[in-house]
Parts: structure tokens; sequence; C-alpha cells
């Protein structure tokens, strides 16, 4: 965004106050509830993202004892899938808390640039999300603003990670006052805002997964699934109007995932999920996740590519040879011997990949099944490019060059043929211009040929060959001859248990009955307090 007098004045202030810890390079983000930066941190030398919060928060005595008080909460957390808080900064303007910088995207902006998520990947997120809200939840700290901001999505891994909980309650505070005018008392965003929350009941964990069931249609759908003109229509429509179900915008999703989506957002906590670690039980045992690729399957299924790519490199070379006019020639004889020696000895290579496989434990089923996830991941990173409006524009520039530069060397390889000379009966011969335009013609349409048929959003022809042969009886055959007389080892055992992905780290949630629960009559009235609510809640929604 444009950077305006307000907000450059706003930086030079941060950077004074921080100057001697931190560097900022660029803002990440901003938003209701602060801005984020990359930064520098100059003491330990390494990249964070740092979040300067509203100067509400610095200037009020009571919000910034109790923000520093249940951020340092938050930095005790040590969980893969919980944004680590490192440090909280504070000055007499200033009050900032440094993350960990993961390189990767939120779920908003992948949402925004491929659309709705696959079905694996909404099961991905759910699972991560939901063991790190375990995690919280067994320390008593409710998180209160689940949304796809902030859920970050790992790059290089596709891990979800919960971020922001610098705005966290512990589960037995008590709000004494009725009208939660306050600022510490109204964060949330309105859209994915439990109903407990939002008439200013006591908050669980369960509040938590009405958000996330709520995370979880919009990456499913692409959107928003509590909507309005203002706050106070969205909030009405948390208190009183149930979610619509999600296969209904999303029918090919599992029934169960679609199930437990639905029981996330049910308008009375108990009936949903009684922990978040119930939620991800509910998933594992549905079987919705699958398992992810041992490295020593990943690995053969590039021996395999590579041996089919060699062989029909082979088989093209030998066709040649054969089909010369000089089939009887000692020459070619050599040729062909040597080019079968090398396929045979790659052929050899390969079982022995393959017989690995079967030392470390894996069964040919397995080995096939692992080949087949290989394939369905190719398969999903192409459904992803076709939504991604970068990759259609540079496809479209890609295919507008092909095609010049077809038209340009079809017209250069005919201007060529146009310059020979006839030296005698079939042979011709062309100066060094005509040369020059024949070898440039023809690269380019060579050049052109291969871009315009290899394109990022079909499945290539040697992709095609893989499918059809590995995947078949062919595959199931020769990775079972690979695999005979052979005796799996302890080592081989280790090895297998190894290549497997550990289960992710579970810990024990709070259990509902130890959690302060809301006792009859106790809330207030839901609708006599909603436009104190809203007002509050404007403020910082103005401030997006």
């Amino acid at each position: 965004m444009p950077t305006t007098a307000t907000s450059a004045t706003e930086l030079d202030a941060i950077r004074r106050a921080l100057g001697e810890r931190y560097t900022l390079e660029r803002e990440l983000g901003r938003g209701g509830m602060g801005t984020v930066y990359l930064a520098r941190d100059l003491r330990l030398d390494r990249l964070v993202a740092l979040k300067v919060l509203p100067t509400e928060f610095a200037s009020e005595t009571a919000l910034r004892d109790r923000f520093l008080r249940e951020t340092r909460t938050a930095a005790s957390f040590s969980h893969p899938n919980i944004v680590p808080v490192y440090a909280v900064e504070q000055t007499d303007d200033v009050l900032a808390y440094a993350m960990g910088f993961v390189e990767g995207e939120t779920l908003a902006e992948r949402v925004a640039r491929v659309g709705p998520l696959a079905v694996r990947e909404i099961v991905r997120m759910l699972q991560d999300v939901g063991y790190g809200l375990a995690y919280a939840h067994g320390r008593g700290v409710v998180h209160r603003d689940i949304k796809p901001d902030n859920v970050m999505l790992e790059r290089a891994t596709g891990r979800a990670l919960v971020m922001d909980f610098g705005i966290s309650r512990t589960m037995t505070h008590v709000v004494q006052s009725s009208s939660l005018t306050r600022v510490g008392e109204v964060v949330g965003t309105p859209e994915y805002m439990s109903p407990e929350q939002a008439s200013g009941d006591v908050v669980d964990g369960r509040s938590d997964l009405y958000a996330l069931g709520l995370t979880a249609h919009f990456a499913a759908t692409g959107r928003t699934a509590v909507t309005g003109e203002s706050t106070q229509k969205i909030l009405v429509k948390q208190l009183t109007e149930a979610v619509q179900p999600i296969a209904a915008a999303r029918p090919d999703l599992p029934p169960t995932l679609a199930d437990a989506i639905d029981r996330c957002v049910m308008k009375d906590p108990a009936h949903r999920f009684a922990t978040a670690e119930a939620l991800v039980d509910a998933i594992d045992v549905a079987q919705l996740s699958e398992p992810d690729i041992p490295l020593p399957v990943r690995l053969f299924a590039g021996e395999l590519g590579t041996l089919s790519l060699a062989t029909l490199l082979g088989l093209f070379v030998l066709w040649i040879l054969v089909t010369s006019t000089a089939t009887g020639s000692l020459d070619n004889a050599i040729m062909v011997v040597l080019i079968l020696a090398m396929l045979f000895t790659r052929m050899l290579t390969t079982l022995s990949e393959a017989r690995r496989l079967a030392v470390a434990g894996f069964s040919d089923d397995e080995v096939v099944r692992g080949l087949s996830r290989v394939v369905a991941e190719r398969s999903s990173r192409r459904q992803e490019l076709r939504a991604d409006a970068e990759t259609i524009h540079r496809r479209r520039v890609t295919l507008g060059w092909s095609i010049a530069m077809l038209v340009m060397g079809l017209t250069m390889v005919q201007f060529a043929y146009g310059m020979r000379v006839q030296l005698g009966p079939h042979q011709y011969g062309n100066g060094p211009v005509g040369v020059a335009l024949f070898v440039t013609g023809v690269s380019l349409l060579g050049i052109s040929a291969v871009l315009l048929l290899k394109s990022p959003f079909s499945m290539p022809p040697g992709e095609r060959l893989f499918r059809l042969v590995w995947l078949g009886p062919l595959g199931h055959a020769f990775v079972r001859f690979a695999g005979r007389n052979v005796r799996v080892s302890v080592r081989g055992q280790a090895v297998r248990r190894s290549a497997a992905t550990p289960p992710p780290v579970r810990l024990a949630a709070v259990a509902p009955s130890t959690l302060e629960q809301p006792k009859n009559g106790a809330a207030p009235d839901r609708l006599v307090d909603l436009e104190q609510r809203v007002t509050a809640l404007e403020h910082w929604r103005g401030a997006r």
C-alpha cells in the first residue's frame, strides 16, 4: 500500500524506539490489530516478523499490562504448529512483539491466489491448526481470533501454523463488566467470532473450534460463510442464524470431513467437539488425511522416471540405426550392442533400488501406492496453477513468443531452402548466409515446439507413460520381482519406521469439565449489549 504521511511518521517513531534491536526491512501486512513488518533482530542476526500494536495498547495502562502478561504466556509456547513469540518490546509510545518469520503465506493469501483448497489441503490445515490449539487449550489459553489471516502456510512443507496469540485470553478469566466496551474485551473478527464471544459470555476452547470451522468454510469455498453489511448484522447472524452446511457449496468433500466442519460451527458449544484434539481424532479415525510419501519411495519414483526416459531415448536411437541404409555395417552393430548394454545396466540399477525398498520393509503395494501419491501431487499442483493468475499470464506470454518463434523459424527455413544451389543429382549447397538462416530457423522451430507442448496446466507425455507403465500391472510385477526372497532385517525395520512421517505431537487438552463454563443466567442479555460491542468493534475494523 502507498505510504502516507501518517504512516511515515509512525514508521519513524518505531525505528527510533526499536532501532537498537531491530531494523525494519518491509511491511508484511496491516490490520485492525496493528502492522506486521519483516525485521532483522540485530542481536541474534535473524529475520523476525515484528508486530507493532495500535497506540491504544501503549497508552492505556490496564490494557498494556494485560497484553504484556498474556503475550508472555504465548511466548512460553513451544509447538510446531504455533508461530513462536520471541520477545515483547515496549517503550512509552510503542508496544510490539517479535514472532518467528515463516517463509510462506497466510491461508487468506493462498485462497486469494489459487482459489479454494483441495480436500487433502483442507484436512492438513485442520489437523495442524487443531494440534496447535489443543496445545494452547491444554495450557488454559484460548486464541479468540482464529481466522484465515492468522493461519500461516509454510511454503516448503505445507505445514499450517497458528499465529497472533497476543490477544488471547486465559480460559479462567471472568469478564466482570457487562458492557464490554473496552478495546481489550472486544478484540476479534466478527466474521469468525463465536456466538458466545459475540455476546460476551465466558469462552473456552470450543469458541476457537467455531472460528476454525468458519476458517475451513473459507478454505473450501473461497468465500466467507457469515457476512453482512455492518458489524451489527454480522454479529446478529453469528448469534441467530445457522451456518449453511459445507456440502451445499463443496459436494466433493468426503462426508466425514463435511460433518466435522459442520459440527465445529454449531451455535451451541455443547454440540461442537469437546476439544481440538477430538476434532483431529475424528479426522484421523476416518482416515481422511493422506500419509506423506516416504522419502525412499519418492526417490524411487525419480529412478523410474529416469529409466523410462532412457528407455524411450535408447529405443529411438536403435530405430534410427536399424532403419538406416548401412544396417549391416560393423559401426551400427557396435552402437546397437552399446545402447542395449547401457539400457540393461540401467534397468539392473533400478531393480537394485527397488530391492532396497523391500529390504527396508516396503511391500510392493505400499511402493505402488506411494508412486500413485507422487503422481497425484503433480496433478494437484497443476490444478493450483490453473487458478493462479500470474501463472496464467506468464503462460499466455510464453504462447505468444512461441508462436512468433514458430513463424520466424518457418520463414528462415523457407528462405534458406530458396537460397540453395544444386551441385548435382540430389546434391545441394548453400552459402554462409543460407546455412546461418537454416540453423537459426531450425533452432527456433525446436524451441517453439518445446514451449508449446510443455504447459504447466497439462500432463506431460512422460507422466502419462509413467502412469501407464509403473502404476499398472507392470509396476507391481517389477517391484515384486525385485523384492523376491528378501528378508527384512532389524536395520531395515528401523529404516522403514524412519521413512514414514512421524505422527504429529499430541498434547492433552483441558477437558471441558475443567474449564469454566457459562452459568445459566450469568451471560448478559445479548441484544441489549450488542450495540455497545458493535461500536467498539467498528472502531477497530475502521483501522484495517
